[in-house]
């Protein structure tokens, strides 16, 4: 999932498929957010944010909605949410949802006029150093004060 600091919501949802009739429960093994974010959960029904187990009955040959909402309350960062499914006891699975929250756009210098200036690191979006990353964001930050935002893509 991504977004930026903009939206107050990044969600993704699959699908949790029944041959025969079971009982399935659920729970958050992995919440690796940063600190204000929160998350929710449907299964197939919607969970309020601080809910991270449940337990349903689910009839045979149905498809049933499975998904996660984040919600970054304008930090950056990156979070992974992990959830084990358990089914009739004895089958599990793990689902795992990655979500990327960028600054919003338009706050960097972009495009500077001197031509003298010397490039004094590259970081990501995250301020972490790189070196040449493909599709990538990167900020290319110059002695003059300057940023640039550049991204190599893949051919």
């Amino acid at each position: 999932m991504f977004g930026d600091t903009d939206d107050s919501d990044i969600s993704i949802n699959t699908y949790y498929n029944s041959l025969d009739s079971c009982i399935v429960s659920w729970n958050i093994i992995t919440d690796s957010l940063p600190s204000l974010w929160d998350f929710s959960i449907c299964f197939p029904n919607c969970y309020p944010i601080g809910v991270i187990s449940g337990q349903n009955e689910f009839p045979a040959n149905q498809q049933l909605y499975l998904n996660c909402h984040m919600y970054p309350n304008g930090q950056a960062g990156e979070g992974k949410i992990q959830m084990e499914i358990l089914t009739n006891n004895l089958h599990k699975d793990t689902v795992t949802w990655l979500g990327t929250i960028n600054s919003a756009a338009g706050i960097f210098q972009i495009n500077s006029i001197n031509v003298n200036k010397r490039l004094l690191k590259v970081t990501d979006i995250l301020g972490q150093e790189k070196s040449h990353t493909i599709n990538t964001p990167l900020l290319y930050i110059y002695d003059d004060g300057t940023v640039e935002r550049k991204m190599t893509i893949k051919p």
